[in-house]
């Protein structure tokens, strides 16, 4: 049974041992298993066509093909290569075809365009390894319009570069068909694998280099119009139309004045991306630093201001930072766009410690930088805002005054008496740090806060420090003024209280009446006579009646009710005891009846006196449970002396 040969069985095994070569008579290859031991195989080698041998009946030798002993000149490793050729030239030459890939070259971007599609062409003139010039293509064709087709069958090797330079300068389509993958399919299954399947790309392309070609030509022309593009933006970057502009020359100079000439260009006289000095510009990018504060700045945020106020020039406003390095790389070093130009200041001010940068938030201005601006800007604003502050606090407590109090002096010759009190000009005044100025402001301001206190009618101490300011009437005004309105609160104080007692009189004596009123009304249930009770002494307080102890107050009143209350209770108790002796009596009389038959005496037993009771009568003893009790066991004894005697 004949074995089923792959790709990979045509190149030597690990071992480097040939297992597959071409049958002597049909060409055919043939699998070491499948021949005859020995010369009698009628094998060549693929590669060098010499005989083989085969040994594949022995214990000793591997299974495998060899050269003949005085053919092993050196080693044959092109067997596999030239078999496999061999076949896909047969199959290409048996289909007169084959499917070319799409051919792609790089754009304007770039990005490959596709210039060919893929298809399948017919092939003539199929030929193996033939020479043609430098070179051996493993397969030539000619397709149907005439141009030369070279095929390159490749296993573990792609076309080295040498090769392909000499390819491409022969002008002819070059297809490289990749088989690697497919070593273990049978070579009768090869193919569609050669034809269509197998990964493949066309080294070389008459139509892809002509786009190509195509492609450079306008790649060259876009590069000429770029560079004439360039020269002129460089133009007009060094175009001398520099314009002053005074609001930013004014601001140039604050900052020159408040020590920051370092961080500026003032002489710089350099090509400029923007219509104003590059001073003036540098001097609005520390102002908008220093005014932003917490808030962090971008190259962009300048940018758009700058844009708003149309300085940079026009025709590089917006230019990018990638022309714009292309230009400075290509065309002149020193060129830079707007963008470009800011960016490069920041940098500067954030390698002199001027500025920090905090990545994806921007510039902000560094804290040394912004307290040494701010105390420069204090220091120049200084006599202004004190003139001011003092002249705020002197309007202030001249306007506490009327024309009774007198008049102010000028501001500036009270000032300068000032001045002269602490041996000081009025410039000298105004900048001290000795604590000179800030004593006088401290005592304007105390005066202020003291009359203003006075006007208002504050209980404050009466101020002695004028301050050199005759305000003298004003004080005396309103601390006369308080004096008089403390006299009116005093009486309109007594007057009130005045009426405060009498109205708690009224009311006290409403209460009293109410108390006793409310005590006479609960008196109508338990005491026959209510006046004569609310009218009669109680020794236990000190003879007073229960009238005057609820007309005296609140706890007299608790003491009538509860003199009251003992009333109700022994009235109660009166009324409860008649009610139990009236219950015990009956209960008497129904035991007289029940247990003596004869009424007459049952009438007069109860009325009669007992020496058993003290002498006294049944109805009198009987009060209680306890003297019914000892009635009733009397009885019972009368009634039994009653029955000894035979009376019924």
């Amino acid at each position: 049974m004949a074995t089923t040969i792959t790709i990979a069985d045509l190149f030597p095994d690990d071992h480097g041992m040939i297992l597959v070569a071409k049958d002597g008579v049909d060409g055919l290859p043939r699998h070491i298993s499948e021949v005859t031991n020995g010369a009698a195989c009628g094998c060549v080698c693929f590669g060098c066509g010499r005989r083989l041998i085969a040994r594949n009946g022995g214990d000793i030798r591997a299974h495998s093909f060899a050269h003949r002993y005085e053919d092993m000149v050196i080693d044959c490793f092109s067997s596999g290569e030239t078999a496999l050729h061999l076949r896909a030239k047969e199959i290409i030459a048996s289909h007169r075809r084959i499917t070319l890939p799409p051919s792609f070259v790089a754009g304007l971007d770039g990005q490959p365009i596709e210039v060919t599609p893929e298809v399948c062409v017919a092939l003539r003139d199929v030929t193996l390894e033939a020479v043609v010039g430098e070179v051996i293509p493993d397969v030539t064709a000619t397709m149907p319009d005439g141009r030369r087709l070279f095929i390159e069958i490749t296993n573990t090797h792609p076309c080295t570069t040498e090769k392909i330079a000499k390819l491409d300068l022969m002008g002819v389509e070059v297809l490289e068909i990749m088989v690697s993958s497919y070593r273990a399919v049978p070579l009768d299954e090869l193919d569609d694998i050669i034809l269509d399947k197998a990964p493949r790309k066309l080294i070389h392309s008459s139509e892809a280099k002509a786009k190509a070609a195509e492609i450079a030509g306008y790649r060259q022309q876009l590069e000429e119009a770029k560079r004439a593009e360039a020269q002129r933006l460089v133009g007009v970057y060094r175009s001398p139309s520099i314009h002053n502009h005074l609001k930013a020359q004014t601001l140039t100079e604050d900052l020159v004045q408040l020590g920051l000439a370092e961080y500026m260009d003032l002489k710089d006289e350099r090509p400029s991306a923007f219509i104003i000095y590059r001073r003036q510009w540098q001097a609005v990018v520390l102002d908008r630093l220093y005014r932003a504060q917490s808030e962090f700045l971008t190259p962009m945020d300048i940018i758009q201001s700058f844009a708003n106020a149309e300085w940079p020039k026009k025709e590089i406003a917006y230019t990018t930072s990638e022309h714009s390095r292309w230009i400075a790389a290509n065309i002149a070093d020193d060129f830079k766009s707007p963008y470009e130009e800011v960016l490069a200041y920041l940098s500067r001010l954030h390698a002199e410690g001027a500025v920090y940068e905090i990545k994806g938030k921007g510039f902000g201005m560094s804290r040394e930088l912004f307290i040494r601006i701010g105390a420069a800007i204090e220091k120049r604003e200084r006599p202004e805002r004190r003139i001011n502050e003092l002249k705020m606090t002197f309007r202030d407590i001249g306007s506490l005054m009327l024309p009774a109090d007198g008049r102010m002096p000028s501001f500036d010759a009270w000032l300068k008496g000032r001045a002269v009190a602490v041996r000081l000009s009025v410039e000298q005044l105004l900048i001290d740090e000795t604590g000179k100025y800030t004593d006088l402001t401290d005592r304007m301001k105390a005066l202020y806060r003291a009359t203003l206190g006075l006007k208002a009618y504050k209980k404050v101490d009466q101020p002695e420090d004028l301050v050199g300011l005759p305000v003298h009437n004003l004080v005396n005004r309103l601390m006369t003024a308080i004096a008089e309105k403390d006299k009116r609160e005093k009486a309109e104080w007594d007057a009130r209280l005045q009426r405060q007692k009498a109205e708690e009189e009224t009311l006290r004596k409403q209460e009293a009446a109410d108390r006793v009123f409310r005590i006479a009304e609960a008196a109508l249930f338990w005491v026959h006579d209510v006046e004569l009770f609310l009218d009669t002494p109680l020794p236990e307080h000190n003879d007073r009646t229960p009238r005057e102890l609820a007309s005296e107050s609140y706890q007299g009143f608790n003491q009538a009710q509860a003199i009251l209350s003992k009333i109700r209770h022994a009235e109660q108790a009166v009324r409860a005891a008649e009610n139990l002796k009236r219950d015990v009596i009956g209960k008497l009389w129904e035991q007289a009846y029940s247990r003596i038959p004869r009424r007459e005496i049952a009438d007069l037993w109860p009325r009669q006196s007992w020496p058993e009771l003290g002498g006294a009568k049944p109805l009198d003893y009987c009060k209680d449970e306890k003297t019914l009790k000892r009635c009733l066991e009397v009885l019972e004894d009368f009634v039994a002396s009653e029955r000894k005697r035979g009376r019924r």
